[in-house]
């Protein structure tokens, strides 16, 4: 009797066969073998197929020679495919055109005349030239059927679930991987019978990572959830997603968790169905390589006894890196095997730095997520330290030699402090009054929310922005932890843009009370207004969502002071710019004369004075006499050079300029008295 995981898992390998043999069909319409028409009442995928009259002239109606003209038509090898690349039978017929069914692994057709070439003819010998099985797409077929087998009893309990309004459905599956290729196969029509466009629950990328300009029109919409980010995002936030997703607009949604630690009872007991499966095991590499490899499974089963071969740890990158055409199943499972103990000695060194570190280490995938975290962090952000600096250096404006500390990471970090720039006006004042707010705060006299600590520093390049929260670093006597939009971008999927920024703010309250400095603070962007749009919106309109959540609200930190720095200001969306986020803006403009002496002495210190003593002698000015004569002759000058001077003439009338005569001047041009 056919149990549920054998009947899922024969309806998605039948689906692909049929994807696969689809795309080898309109690659053949491209070659002007087949013309294809949208059968009327059907959706566009239902197509109907006939032979063209060009196929007709160009074939023999000799199967084993036509398979080789088709092979050079469609520029791919020619070399039949034997029968392991073909474990389900996928038939095909063709009445009035329509693909329904021959098998595709039966014996060669029998010659036929030029005039009986047909489709069916056609598809048989474009059968030769289907892709060989995607080892991924396979292998997540196989991960969701055992799912789905192992958590229903019985085809009737699943419909039930599946037949719910708006289910909220939880799919686990401990592979690498796993959720966003389930989500990339979900966009395709690869599981379910049409291509939703897939909506983040947190507002975040699609899972699939895929970004598309905009959905179609009457196109189904499926809500869906990481389970790796809704272990790593704080209860309450899931909890109020969930809830707008469930009752704003109630569509299905689909957590697909590739996690082996347990999700929060917010989703697993919430959850209409949970769909679950412990991975791969021996049973399913062979079945994956019976489906990719034509492998008998007990001869796989036999090897990987034999080799003592463990898939547990086996990601699906793992297994399109092994599984390669003609590649025989010992090195395959070969391959998986080395890939294999690579992932349990990365899980060994992870749990080891974890319990080094003081940390907890349950899994290997806590300890590893914790170590790219730091690793990230010490890349992304640049720590900077502020200079201890005595009160009387302070008070004289300048750092002397003697006071300059030796653990200094910079020779212009010890005199940089706000009270020695020149030339910021507005901002040096804020400043100012923040160091004497923070001194109350420290205190227990101020509250944090009743501090301006937001600040956005605006003008043309070379003025000094970055220069400015490096000496309030120095001033304040905190920490500067400088970061920029250029580096939260870098990953470039949403998802990982998010996680940078939320983690840029989370490192600064770790630091607190610190600076985070984010430079190029412009390049968030800004929303559109209603009706206009551009490719992309849902990406920065997610940043934009974000950065108002991290800056107010439930997210803002207390100790955190946010300074940004942009050359456009025009191009930060209004809503950052608003009441309780970056509501100080202060432009700097370029240095006047004044500012300009200011900055020289602050960079010069106490060189100054010696820089000035080595200037040289003030000399009078003179004014510009004529040139010295020639030949006792004085050279005058002209209102204007000559066009065709006159050199080849030796001698010329000379008068006293004061008649307007000309002079004389031996081979040179003339000039005249100006």
């Amino acid at each position: 009797m056919e149990t549920l995981t054998d009947r899922v898992t024969r309806h998605l390998l039948t689906v692909l066969r049929h994807r696969a043999l689809m795309a080898t069909f309109h690659r053949a319409q491209k070659a002007g073998l087949l013309t294809a028409t949208a059968l009327r009442g059907h959706p566009a995928s239902q197509t109907a197929f006939r032979a063209t009259d060009e196929a007709r002239r160009i074939l023999s109606g000799t199967p084993a020679r036509d398979r080789e003209i088709i092979a050079r038509l469609l520029r791919t090898k020619g070399a039949q495919r034997h029968q392991r690349d073909t474990p389900f039978d996928f038939t095909i017929s063709a009445p009035d055109g329509a693909v329904n069914g021959t098998s595709d692994g039966a014996a060669d057709p029998a010659t036929c005349a030029i005039g009986e070439i047909d489709f069916r003819y056609i598809a048989t010998c474009l059968t030769a030239q289907l892709p060989a099985a995607n080892p991924v797409h396979v292998a997540v077929a196989l991960l969701l059927a055992r799912a789905i087998g192992t958590s229903f009893a019985n085809r009737e309990a699943l419909t039930a679930v599946l037949r719910a309004p708006a289910p909220f459905l939880l799919i686990k599956a401990p592979v690498k991987r796993f959720e966003t290729c389930l989500a990339a196969m979900l966009e395709e029509g690869l599981i379910l019978p049409f291509k939703p466009a897939l909506d983040d629950v947190l507002r975040n990328t699609p899972l699939s990572g895929r970004f598309r300009q905009s959905a179609e029109t009457g196109q189904r919409r499926l809500r869906t959830l990481s389970g790796k980010t809704v272990a790593s995002v704080e209860e309450t936030m899931v909890r109020r997603h969930l809830r707008q997703a469930l009752t704003d607009e109630p569509c299905p949604i689909i957590l697909v968790d590739e996690t082996r630690a347990p999700l929060t009872p917010v989703v697993t007991a919430t959850a209409d169905m949970i769909a679950e499966c412990p991975g791969f095991d021996h049973a399913m590499i062979a079945e994956l390589l019976q489906a990719c490899c034509g492998t008998p499974p007990s001869h796989s089963l036999t090897l990987m006894e034999a080799m003592g071969f463990e898939p547990d740890r086996l990601s699906l990158d793992d297994i399109a890196l092994a599984i390669r055409p003609d590649r025989g199943p010992e090195q395959t499972l070969s391959v998986m095997a080395m890939l294999a103990a690579r992932h349990d000695g990365e899980d060994s060194e992870t749990e080891k730095a974890g319990s080094e570190d003081g940390q907890p280490s349950d899994t290997g995938r806590q300890t590893s997520k914790a170590r790219q975290k730091a690793k990230s962090k010490g890349h992304e952000i640049e720590i900077i330290e502020p200079v201890t600096l005595r009160p009387e250096t302070i008070a004289k404006g300048s750092v002397s030699d003697k006071g300059r500390p030796a653990e200094t990471r910079d020779s212009r970090d010890r005199t940089l402090l706000v009270e020695t720039l020149s030339g910021y006006g507005a901002a040096r004042d804020w400043a100012f009054d923040l160091k004497a707010d923070l001194s109350l705060w420290r205190d227990g006299q101020l509250t944090w929310d009743a501090m301006s600590t937001r600040l956005l520093l605006s003008g043309p390049p070379g003025t000094g922005k970055t220069l400015f929260a490096r000496a309030l670093c120095n001033t304040l006597q905190v920490p500067l932890l400088a970061t920029s939009v250029a580096d939260w971008l870098e990953p470039g999927f949403l998802g990982d843009v998010l996680q940078r920024m939320s983690g840029a703010f989370a490192f600064a309250a770790e630091k607190a009370p610190a600076i985070l400095f984010i430079d190029e603070i412009d390049n968030i962007g800004l929303r559109h207004a209603s009706g206009a749009s551009r490719n992309y919106d849902d990406y920065w309109t997610s940043m934009i969502n974000r950065m108002l959540e991290l800056l107010d609200g439930a997210s803002r930190r207390e100790g955190v002071i946010v300074v940004g720095a942009t050359n456009l200001p025009e191009r930060i969306d209004p809503a950052l710019l608003r009441s309780g986020r970056l509501e100080t803006h202060i432009p700097i403009s370029l240095p006047d004369v004044d500012a300009l002496i200011g900055i020289l002495a602050s960079h010069l210190g106490p060189d100054l004075e010696r820089v000035l003593a080595s200037a040289p002698p003030p000399r009078v000015a003179t004014r510009l006499k004529p040139p010295p004569a020639i030949n006792a002759q004085p050279l005058r000058r002209s209102r204007r050079p000559s066009t065709a001077p006159d050199t080849d003439r030796d001698t010329t009338s000379d008068t006293d300029s004061d008649t307007g005569s000309n002079t004389q001047a031996t081979k040179g041009p003339r000039h005249e008295d100006r």
